[in-house]
């Protein structure tokens, strides 16, 4: 299994950012966690692939940042997932939809990133959060 639940890693108050991948692709979540830790030192990149744990682990610790997919197959929403995180977490939504946008910013999130965008686009999304700063390296993704 490639998920790793957040309860279970030890967070270091000296480590890298702490950040959730919440995508139900296994792939997309893989391309995200692989793109993330190549420009964050010492990043704590954790996959979830539904909503329902993903929520529960954004209220057992808080995260630096959660990238949420917006199409989610589970029954509570991407949508919902946001509004239930709240607004003091760092949340980037990632979709191909446009109607998706503005359900993610009314939701909360900080930011919308369409998930065809290159890594760049991706990254200055991430950097526009304000919490955790992405090198100038150019991975491979």
């Amino acid at each position: 299994m490639d998920m790793l639940p957040a309860a279970s890693v030890p967070r270091d108050p000296g480590a890298g950012p702490s950040i959730m991948v919440v995508d139900s692709d296994r792939r997309a979540r893989s391309a995200l966690k692989r793109l993330m830790e190549a420009t964050h030192t010492n990043a704590l990149v954790i996959e979830i692939a539904d909503a329902a744990t993903a929520l529960s682990e954004a209220q057992s610790a808080p995260f630096d940042l959660i990238l949420v997919d917006m199409q989610l197959p589970d029954p509570a929403s991407s949508c919902e997932l946001i509004r239930k995180i709240g607004h003091d977490q760092h949340v980037v939504a990632l979709s191909v939809r446009q109607d998706d946008a503005r359900c993610a910013r009314a939701a909360g999130a900080r930011d919308f990133v369409w998930k065809t965008n290159s890594s760049d686009l991706i990254l200055q999304a991430v950097r526009a959060t304000s919490v955790v700063s992405a090198s100038a390296a150019e991975p491979s993704v």
